[in-house]
Parts: C-alpha cells; sequence; structure tokens
C-alpha cells in the first residue's frame, strides 16, 4: 500500500520526522509504503498494577499503528508507530495508565551526492525508571503505572563527508539531540556535538591510520539544576598494521577530558590501546583490544561468527556514559538485527529479507528487542562495563534465541544531582549496581500458519553500594494462528515476579488478541 504526500500529512509523529527527511532530501520522489495495523487484545490479570497487594482485573486494549517505510538513493526510511488504549473492567483500581504510545523512526537523506548527507531519529516509550522497581521489559503488562515513565527523545545530524584520492576520507558530523520524560527529577536534556574522523585510504595499504575528535555540550546532565552544563571532549589517533591477510594488528593513542560534579579523582587523562582484528573468512570476525583510560583498565571484543543455520556473537565494552546517552542508542540486542544475520546466508537480498524477517515476527508473535538490561533513571555520569553474549539456532521447524549479559555501572559523578529523581535512600541503591541474567526464546512452527512461542528470562540486580539483591522472572508461552493473509490470532499466558523487600510482585496473566493488517 502506497500513500501520496497529501496522505502523509494526516499521520502523527513519525510523519513529522519523514516530512522532515523528505524536504532535505529534493532528489526523492519515489511513493512510501505504508501499512496501517490494528489489534484488539483482552487480558485477565491477577495483579493490574504490579503491585504487592494485588488486584486482579479484565483489561481491553485497542491499538491501532502503522509502519513507514522508504528505500531510495536518496532516502532510507523506518518508522513504526502505535498508540494503546485501555479499559479496566473495574475503574476504581488505580495504577494504570488510560494510554500509551510507542514510536521508532530513523532516516537517512543524502542532500548533495558524496557531500553531504542527514541522519535523524526520533523514538518514544515507557521504560523503567528504577532497577529496583516493576519491570515492563517484554512482560505484556503496558499498562501499569509503577515504576514506569514515558521517555521522548529526538536526534538529527548533518554531515559532510569528502574522499581525498585514495589517500584519506573525512567525515565532519553535526549532532543535536533531545530527551525528554514525564518523570520530575529527571532533567529534560540537550546536547550538541562536533566530531570529525578522518581515516586513511587505499594508497597505505600496510600501515593505515586515522584521527577523530569530538567536542560535546550536555544541558541538564551531571548538574544540581536542569539549566546546568557539562562538557565532554576526546581525541585519538589510531594506527593499523596489516601484519597478514586476514590479521591487523591496532593501536591506539589520545586523551579524554569531563567536566562533571566528580566524586574526587581525574575526570579526564590520557589513552592507550592495543589490539587486533582478526577475519579468518567473511562468516567469521575477532576483534579485541587492551589499554588504560583516566578511570583505570579498559578493554572491548566484538566477536561474530555466522554458520549455515546459527549466528554467535560477543561483546564486551567498557565507557563513560549516561541515561541519556543510552537512550539514545538502539536496544543492544534488537530481534530483527539478530534475525538479519541468521537469514543472510538464505535470504540473500537485503529487501526481500527485511520483509521476510519483518513478517516472520509479525506471524510468531517474537517480541522486538530481547533481554536487555535496565537503563534506569539517573542525572549522572557513569562509568559503564558491559558484556553481552547471543546465539540464534534456525531448523527445519524451530527458531531458537539465547542471550546472556552481564553489566556493572559505578557512578562518577556526585548523587546529589539525583536528590530531586530518588531521594536518599534510592539514590544509595542505584549508586553502583550490577545487572546478570539471560534469556531464551523458542518458536515451535506448527505449520505454515500456526506457531508456539516460549520465553524465560532470570536477571539478578544488585546493589553493591546497599549490600542488597532481588531477582526479576518472567516466563510467558503463547499460540499464534494465521487466520487470514494479514490477519492473525494469538493466546499467550505468562508470570513475572520481581521488586524489593515490601515492593516485591508477582503477576499471572492470560490474554487473547486479533490482529489485522490493511
Amino acid at each position: 500500500m502506497t500513500i501520496t504526500m497529501a496522505k502523509l500529512h494526516r499521520r502523527p509523529a513519525a510523519a513529522a520526522v519523514s516530512l522532515a527527511l523528505l524536504s532535505l532530501a529534493p532528489a526523492c520522489r519515489a511513493d512510501w509504503k505504508f501499512t496501517p495495523t490494528v489489534e484488539l487484545r483482552e487480558t485477565y490479570t491477577d495483579n493490574v498494577a504490579l503491585r504487592a497487594n494485588a488486584q486482579a482485573n479484565w483489561v481491553t486494549e485497542l491499538a491501532p499503528s502503522f509502519r513507514l517505510d522508504h528505500t531510495g538513493p536518496g532516502l532510507q526510511m523506518s518508522a513504526t508507530y502505535s498508540r494503546r488504549f485501555y479499559e479496566y473492567a473495574d475503574k476504581d483500581v488505580g495504577g494504570t495508565y488510560g494510554a500509551t504510545q510507542d514510536l521508532n523512526a530513523n532516516g537517512k537523506a543524502r542532500i548533495i551526492n558524496e557531500l553531504l548527507f542527514v541522519d535523524a531519529s526520533a523514538s518514544i516509550g515507557q521504560r523503567d525508571t528504577s532497577i529496583f522497581g516493576a519491570v515492563q521489559q517484554n512482560t505484556g503488562n503496558t499498562f501499569a503505572t509503577a515504576n514506569s515513565a514515558e521517555v521522548k527523545t529526538a536526534r538529527i545530524s548533518p554531515y559532510l563527508k569528502q574522499r581525498f584520492a585514495s589517500y584519506a576520507d573525512a567525515e565532519l558530523r553535526y549532532a543535536y539531540d533531545r530527551v525528554m520524560t514525564s518523570t520530575r527529577g529527571l532533567n529534560d536534556s540537550t546536547g550538541n556535538s562536533l566530531s570529525l574522523n578522518v581515516t586513511s585510504g587505499n594508497a597505505f595499504r600496510l600501515l593505515g591510520w586515522g584521527l577523530q575528535a569530538s567536542k560535546s555540550k550536555q544541558k541538564g546532565v551531571a548538574t544540581t539544576t536542569a539549566g546546568g552544563e557539562s562538557t565532554s571532549d576526546n581525541y585519538a589517533l589510531t594506527l593499523r598494521w596489516a601484519a597478514t591477510s586476514q590479521l591487523n594488528l591496532t593501536a591506539l593513542g589520545g586523551y579524554d577530558s569531563y567536566d562533571y560534579q566528580a566524586l574526587g579523582g581525574s575526570n579526564g587523562g590520557s589513552a592507550w590501546q592495543l589490539g587486533f582484528d582478526w577475519q579468518p573468512s567473511s562468516r567469521t570476525r575477532l576483534q579485541a583490544s587492551a589499554g588504560k583510560r583516566y578511570y583505570g583498565n579498559s578493554y572491548s571484543l566484538q566477536a561474530q561468527h555466522r554458520a549455515r543455520v546459527s549466528i554467535w556473537t560477543l561483546n564486551y565494552n567498557d565507557s563513560v556514559t549516561s541515561t541519556r546517552q543510552q537512550f539514545l542508542l538502539p536496544s543492544a540486542i534488537d530481534t530483527f538485527s539478530m534475525l538479519d544475520r541468521l537469514f543472510a546466508t538464505t535470504i540473500p537480498d537485503a529487501d526481500a529479507r527485511r520483509q521476510a524477517i519483518a513478517a516472520y515476527i509479525q506471524a510468531t508473535g517474537l517480541p522486538t528487542s530481547l533481554a536487555n538490561n535496565i537503563n534506569y533513571f539517573s542525572n549522572r555520569y557513569y562509568l559503564q562495563k558491559q558484556f553481552q553474549a547471543a546465539v540464534a539456532l534456525n531448523g527445519a521447524h524451530t527458531t531458537t534465541v539465547l542471550t546472556l549479559q552481564d553489566m556493572r555501572r559505578n557512578g562518577l559523578s556526585s548523587t546529589n544531582v539525583d536528590s530531586g529523581l530518588l531521594g536518599n535512600t534510592s539514590s544509595i541503591l542505584n549508586d553502583n549496581t550490577r545487572q546478570t541474567g539471560g534469556n531464551i526464546t523458542w518458536n515451535w512452527r506448527l505449520s505454515t500458519r500456526t506457531g508456539v512461542l516460549a520465553t524465560a528470562d532470570l536477571t539478578r540486580i544488585r546493589s553493591i553500594s546497599a549490600n542488597t539483591s532481588t531477582n526479576n522472572r518472567g516466563m510467558r508461552i503463547g499460540l499464534t494462528h494465521q487466520m487470514q493473509p494479514k490477519l492473525h490470532a494469538a493466546v499467550d499466558v505468562r508470570r513475572v515476579s520481581g521488586g524489593l523487600g515490601a515492593a516485591k510482585y508477582t503477576e499471572n496473566a492470560i490474554a487473547a488478541s486479533l490482529n489485522k493488517q490493511f
């Protein structure tokens, strides 16, 4: 289904981003692919608000949504938007939403051939505010307000690219972003950054080099007032030596500087790393490095292996980051990317593969993202050390995805900036934390129209500063059936539990839904 420019003006949220990109891309005149969908869901839950004092309720959900896509020489665009409306049999039960919305939009426009480009993105969604509260990520309960707030992000980034014959490639990029929340105490913040990246060209086959420099300013992060500012500067020189056709040895030297309100010690200093990049085949790649930055030892690891029916990935990194910065990043392990790599061999064409994966996720009821660590709300800077491993297996009738993750956050800036958000007790809980867990998602295709989906996850959350911990558990099993080419029915049951101390909760629920695509 395609839409005209006039029809596009009547679409909310994602259309605004699309039109902004279109106005910057005069060469783009192609039609858009517009796919509307509506879902009707009925749920019975014995703990509608995810509270310790559980209250049962029937919940009716109506969810109109759409997907907007375009892939062309001047513009690439993908956007999904949904709005969920909730009606409750017992209207006296509090702690629930009347409606929620979700947006995920990304676009890239070419303004001047081989010179000027623009990237843009926007998102809206409900996010977990605390590491120890009720968790809604991939649980199925999207209507409880406990430990939940709406987060909106927007980013636009024009950049110049220039190739200097076979000697070097350069990119000069400016980015403006904004993060807004419905929670008092988490500052609405803006960011401005300017970066330059110059890398050697084909003329430097044996010894390659790169120069990176960036300067950014954030308003509303790591400051005691929403009007405060913090800045960061990062510089690096990289070298790459081609030891063999499959092995490159790498080295990095640079300097990092931050001006957040520190707990003590230095906010910047020199940096160095030594590593290698080994790619024995087009299916296997291993990159690793070790060194030091101003906060101590620093390591990185990226490994990937793709077989005929499986994909294996391994990642580790450490970095100075913040809640707002993590909200601006895409999901660390999203279902679409994992399946895209898994089906790369069987469906070589990228467009055909994208359409097949989207239909597969729709038909099987797979979640849009796999188990992720909670990006809990804070105005502080953190040292984040994150490890993730994932494997996807595709059999004749089954698809299995297993993920493992471990993330540790140590606060670098003062806890005073979170006094209005969490209070003294919660500030200690969220000071230095660790999240360790795993998820397994299993789909069994009974026939071309019917499938069974089962998921299970367990995450152990620990507050190192407060010396306390809790476990979040979730299990779900469902049956999906394609009644017509664009009509799907599903029924699923779930059990989730979590929370800390007096706020511990358990929910059992059963839901049935109809999903109609137009």
